[in-house]
């Protein structure tokens, strides 16, 4: 019986091996689910357990084998010659002490619900607040970068930081949107990144506005990237979209000109 090694969607330590009948116990328990991925060893790659049958049967057997079984002892008492009296145990009550469906395994349950819808929203999330930042950084260079662009000089971009730190934040706005989550890490150093020099640069230009923003776009990222309950990523992106978002439409605007263009290294020259 082979042992599997498995991990939430949206992280990337994994556990195990468990064999199927220890994921039975942790199923029972909340601990996972269909959605948990498992690493297939042959084709060297983590698959949802709803997708693979076999392993899905084992670790959530089929309901209905069990009402099966409850409903022939049911009609094998009603046959019977005893006292038809009431034992006090619903037949909800059997499946679901069967099943491990106890308060406190519900609650759990509830959880892990939670949890996955939360991970099923945290990457589009992110990648919306991650765009946002790209537009805010790019969009007061625009003129600029179509200046390097069509003179040739591709190299002196790289005096722009500004410029750099966009293109890092347009790629992974769309990794995010492509639920690549190995780049949470990366999205939390972004988030604290914002977090602190984006205030620096709403407190350089003296706009409490914009101090605002880069914070609330911060600590919307950084909640994202960790949130465990669904309440806390809706939270979480009213936040970062919220503030990303009126950030671009402030650079759109042409608010941070004049500040940025004068943000540059002499590394390469001209």
């Amino acid at each position: 019986m082979p042992d599997y090694y498995i991990r939430t969607p949206d992280q990337d330590e994994s556990r195990g091996p468990f064999d199927p009948p220890k994921l039975l116990t942790l199923a029972e328990a909340g601990q996972v689910t269909e959605n948990t991925l498992y690493y297939d060893e042959l084709k060297e790659e983590w698959i949802p357990i709803a997708l693979n049958p076999q392993l899905k049967e084992s670790v959530f057997p089929s309901r209905d084998k069990l009402a099966l079984r409850v409903n022939a002892a049911q009609n094998e008492d009603e046959d019977s010659d005893a006292p038809k009296e009431s034992s006090g145990i619903r037949i909800e009550d059997m499946l679901d002490a069967a099943e491990g469906n106890t308060e406190q395994k519900k609650a759990i349950k509830q959880k892990d619900a939670s949890f996955q819808k939360a991970a099923t929203v945290s990457a589009s999330g992110m990648g919306l607040m991650m765009f946002g930042s790209a537009t805010f950084l790019l969009m007061p260079l625009f003129d600029t970068i179509k200046t390097l662009i069509e003179s040739g000089s591709y190299t002196q971009l790289l005096n722009y930081p500004f410029v750099i730190v966009g293109v890092v934040d347009f790629l992974m706005a769309l990794l995010l949107l492509l639920a690549v989550t190995e780049i949470y890490p990366l999205a939390r150093a972004r988030g604290m990144l914002t977090l602190g020099f984006g205030v620096y640069v709403g407190w350089t230009i003296g706009d409490p506005l914009v101090i605002g923003l880069c914070a609330a776009s911060g600590v919307g990222l950084l909640l994202a990237s960790v949130a465990k309950s669904l309440s806390t990523m809706l939270f979480a992106l009213v936040l970062g979209i919220g503030g990303s978002g009126y950030l671009a439409y402030l650079a759109v605007m042409g608010r941070f000109a004049d500040f940025f263009t004068t943000i540059q290294f002499n590394i390469i020259s001209g």
